[in-house]
């Protein structure tokens, strides 16, 4: 004891989770399985750019077990924490390679991932851009062409109609002009690397179950259920108290697990089957 609290730092203490997790004991949110419970899958783009000319789903409904499959049509409406700048599943283009296009609930994961195989969707290639540098020139093709259309979320952000730039924010500080005018050496050089991502040992994976009483039950493997509420609030207009967002344990995040993805789609999985027999999980493996 020191001044009447107790010494924390320099002591060893067990974290409360460690016995848990050493034991292979801990349940993530991947192994929890309700009863009644439908499991979604979603069938992404195998183009970067392109407008979505068809999507078949014949197919894919003579899977047994399928309750539903939900394309863009459901919800053609842009959404995002930032920028309204996306509907959550591809609505007549797609933007970017492993774009949702389409969602499979049904029975079992196996039933979902068989159908979700089996949609079939027909393309018009677009132009694509392949780096940073290309998306800026003045000729690129431009992906988002209602960029200057879309609705702000927060008051700082300030895209660029007809580019590529979602925001430009210009910081000024100092006097760059006299800095280097008076610097003895100046060294220009480009730098590049390869892709990389956040490996936390858990997928991302949400459930949404929708109760009779309009509540919406949330579980995700997030480290933003305030975002979560936030985001089904405004564009589905849910009432925020009406939005319960449970995080369970997280098997690493990193910052990886900040955006709201998979929320959105597991809650319109939900809701094409009247949010009555359970919740949809949705697995961040793609097709």
């Amino acid at each position: 004891m020191q001044n009447g609290f107790p010494k924390i730092v320099g002591t060893a203490e067990q974290r409360i989770d460690a016995v848990e997790k050493s034991t292979g004991n801990v349940k993530y949110l991947g192994d929890k399985l309700l009863k009644g419970m439908l499991h979604a899958k979603i069938a992404t783009s195998t183009e970067a750019h392109a407008r979505i000319k068809s999507v078949d789903t014949s197919e894919a409904w003579k899977v047994p077990g399928v309750r539903a499959i939900v394309t863009g049509e459901t919800f053609p409406f842009p959404i995002g924490p930032i920028l309204a700048d996306r509907p959550p599943i591809a609505f007549e283009k797609v933007r970017y390679y492993g774009e949702p296009v389409a969602i499979v609930v049904a029975d079992y994961p196996y039933q979902a991932k068989q159908a979700a195989n089996k949609i079939v969707i027909e393309y018009e290639k677009l132009p694509v851009v392949n780096s940073l540098e290309q998306a800026f020139q003045s000729d690129a093709p431009v992906i988002h062409e209602q960029l200057g259309q879309y609705t702000k979320i927060i008051d700082n952000v300030y895209p660029v109609p007809g580019t590529n730039i979602a925001s430009h924010i210009k910081i000024r500080k100092g006097e760059f002009g006299q800095a280097w005018a008076s610097c003895k050496d100046t060294i220009t050089a480009t730098y590049s690397f390869n892709l990389s991502d956040h490996a936390a040992m858990e997928t991302r994976s949400a459930t949404v179950e929708i109760n009779p009483d309009g509540r919406v039950i949330v579980h995700s493997t997030s480290q933003s259920p305030f975002t979560i509420k936030k985001i089904l609030n405004q564009f589905f207009n849910i009432e925020v108290g009406k939005v319960v967002v449970h995080i369970p344990m997280l098997g690493g995040a990193f910052g990886g697990k900040g955006a709201v993805q998979l929320e959105p789609l597991a809650y319109l999985a939900s809701s094409a089957v009247g949010g009555k027999l359970g919740s949809c999980i949705m697995n961040v493996k793609r097709i």
